[in-house]
């Protein structure tokens, strides 16, 4: 009997270590790993954007709505967070932010009552905003930025009544003044968009409050379709449709991960546009890691970075590394 029971014990710590080290192996194998966290409070719906090998963060929301005007900087040589002077305009969450010649700019966004349609620039030089012209489009949130040939646009969104929109401004600098350029052909919000060489790829979102398939690429001069989110007609189908994925590029291709569609989303998806194709990746899943929406996405030196998000009522101040297995 007891012999039995020295048997039966040491088959389950077999059991057991063989199962460890599996899980082990799933993780080492994983294509997530986690980072260093965000120094501010949990937040989700924030603006960032990037000078050199500096991420900025600022605006968001966290527990029971509170909004925030405070922007920290992430190092990507030194993984370290620092805090930087606060957002000027009141605080908001889903504004736009892009970078172009070694400053950034954040505006628009929603503060749960109103819809604000001013617009700032931070130099990074003397760690200070100004204001600069105000967005001439109606005020909102849920817009969509990007930047091609260094010319910034604007567009998308959603105003205070729920109207979705369709309209594109681009800033310059220099003038300090924006211009109204072709719209993109289907109005939405809360989607995504990333830019490849030079062109840029603009889905996902809501229209009249159901989620959209279309998927387009923008030029600077026009607008092509490419192949839908969801309804492929061969043997390889999928359904991207989504709303606040986190974004990043790394090399030639685009991804997303995350989102809402019906409910928090896990998967993450890679873009050729080459071929005009989507391939799935590892879901966020790892150990840890939580489906969210509405996080931080960003890349250097071929890996990609997710930071904060929300799931239900819950933000988050993790960030999460992404490095790709072809």
């Amino acid at each position: 009997m007891k012999t039995r029971l020295i048997n039966l014990t040491m088959m389950f710590l077999i059991l057991l270590t063989a199962a460890a080290c599996s899980k082990d192996q799933e993780d080492e194998d994983s294509e997530w790993a986690r980072g260093v966290d965000f120094d501010g409070l949990p937040r989700s719906g924030a603006a960032s954007f990037t000078i050199g090998d500096d991420v900025y963060i600022t605006t968001g929301y966290g527990t029971s709505s509170t909004r925030f005007t405070d922007t920290w900087v992430y190092d990507i040589n030194t993984s370290t967070w620092s805090d930087k002077a606060n957002f000027p305009g009141e605080a908001r969450n889903n504004a736009v932010a892009f970078s172009i010649n070694g400053k950034g700019y954040v505006g628009l966004g929603t503060n749960g009552t109103k819809m604000f349609n001013d617009f700032y620039e931070y130099d990074p030089q003397t760690d200070s905003w100004q204001p600069i012209a105000a967005f001439p489009g109606t005020a909102r949130y849920g817009a969509i930025s990007y930047v091609i040939s260094n010319v910034p646009y604007v567009g998308c969104g959603q105003d205070i009544d729920s109207q979705d929109y369709n309209d594109f401004y681009t800033y310059n600098p220099s003038s300090n003044s924006w211009t109204k350029v072709s719209s993109t052909p289907e109005k939405r919000s809360f989607a995504f968009s990333f830019v490849i060489n030079n062109v840029a790829y603009l889905g996902g979102g809501t229209n009249n409050g159901s989620y959209v398939s279309s998927f387009y690429a923008f030029d600077g001069q026009t607008w092509t379709a490419k192949e839908p989110l969801s309804g492929r007609t061969d043997d390889y189908t999928y359904d991207l449709r989504r709303n606040f994925p986190a974004v990043f590029v790394l090399g030639s291709y685009g991804f997303i991960t995350g989102g809402t569609y019906s409910s928090v989303l896990s998967s993450t998806w890679r873009y050729d546009p080459s071929v005009d194709y989507w391939t799935e990746h590892d879901d966020f899943t790892i150990e840890g890691a939580a489906a969210r929406q509405q996080a931080i996405g960003f890349s250097s030196n071929g890996v990609g970075y997710v930071v904060g998000g929300r799931s239900g009522s819950t933000p988050f101040d993790d960030t999460w590394k992404f490095v790709p297995q072809y």
